[in-house]
């Protein structure tokens, strides 16, 4: 191989360099790198010497223009903020390259109209499918025919997607239970006035378990005027709730965020927790970030990971529903009271 066959050092070496440098066509070049079977060993190791050498990478858009398909698995994030959806980034992430596929995050802020823009770029891109995390329900999924798998975490899918989700509503019995048994009566909750699928599962779990023990529901008790999942509507909520004739006891917060929003507003009022007030979470994402640990609910992300990617690898020729089981977590910022309420 002569110096004056070399392409130059301080640009990217592509297939007509490598066609030249092994003494072959790009055709053949072609089928080495994408059909290695069609080419003899001579040529192969010919060609694959060349590559070696200087490093050569496929231009990844090109060769996508002749593929149905991509090694690249989107994910629409509803809330870039919040430690559960990172975590949730970090499982797939983790699984995705473990299958030599690469992840590539959406930012929606579960805006139909960013979401329609990234559903867009994935579909030019021939992404190898999509996975919705949370959101607010739009039928712009549904109204567009949609090649790709497509898998929803939490949301709902009109029976066209598959889709995963933690037994949220079933977790509120553990909950329920575990105040109830510390002599609670005055049962708070804190939800969403955005409707999301997670949080009205959740809400409904709270009402029905409230309901089985005989306990009244009473509507001041339920803190919906939020349209975020944040510190801030823990704050107003816990806020709220004291400013009530008679203030609940316990709180069970729709996520860790707002768990750790309540506690904050209470340590600045001087409240002590939990011998003033009991708060639960929901998640248990952000047990390195508060001490003492939040009781709350554990998701098992690894499992719900891994069904999501499964569901757009693998697609089943009908839409499934997978519900995968969460765990309750004691922590320390529920105490019992003496006296139980009546």
């Amino acid at each position: 191989m002569n110096k004056e066959s070399r392409p130059e050092n301080n640009g990217y070496i592509g297939i007509r360099d490598i066609a030249k440098l092994a003494g072959v066509s790009t055709a053949t070049v072609s089928r080495v790198i994408n059909n290695p079977e069609m080419t003899s060993e001579k040529v192969r190791k010919k060609v694959q010497k060349v590559i070696e050498e200087y490093n050569y990478i496929p231009n990844q858009p090109v060769k996508k223009i002749f593929s149905k398909t991509s090694n690249t698995i989107a994910v629409f994030i509803y809330d870039m903020e919040n430690p559960f959806f990172i975590s949730l980034i970090k499982e797939l992430n983790q699984i995705c390259l473990e299958h030599n596929y690469m992840l590539l995050i959406c930012d929606t802020g579960s805006n139909p109209e960013l979401e329609k823009k990234y559903l867009y770029f994935c579909l030019a891109n021939r992404c190898a499918g999509i996975i919705l995390t949370e959101g607010v329900d739009s039928d712009i999924f549904e109204a567009c025919r949609i090649h790709i798998p497509i898998a929803f975490l939490d949301r709902k899918t009109h029976g066209k997607f598959s889709s995963v989700r933690s037994n949220n509503r079933q977790m509120m019995q553990p909950i329920v239970d575990y105040l109830y048994n510390l002599g609670h009566r005055k049962i708070a909750f804190v939800g969403c006035k955005t409707p999301m699928d997670s949080v009205i599962s959740r809400q409904n779990g709270y009402i029905e378990t409230m309901a089985g023990k005989g306990l009244p529901i009473i509507q001041e008790y339920i803190y919906d005027r939020n349209l975020q999942l944040t510190l801030q509507a823990g704050s107003q909520a816990l806020n709220y709730f004291l400013s009530l004739p008679a203030a609940p006891t316990a709180i069970i917060c729709c996520n860790d965020i707002i768990a750790l929003g309540a506690l904050n507003a209470a340590y600045s009022l001087g409240l002590k927790i939990p011998a003033d007030m009991s708060i639960v979470g929901f998640d248990n994402v952000i047990s390195n970030l508060h001490q003492p640990q939040i009781t709350t609910v554990q998701q098992n992300l690894r499992d719900i990971s891994l069904e999501l990617f499964e569901l757009v690898v693998n697609p089943p020729e009908e839409p499934v529903s997978k519900i995968i089981e969460a765990s309750f977590i004691e922590g320390a910022t529920c105490s019992r009271i003496e006296t139980p309420q009546k």
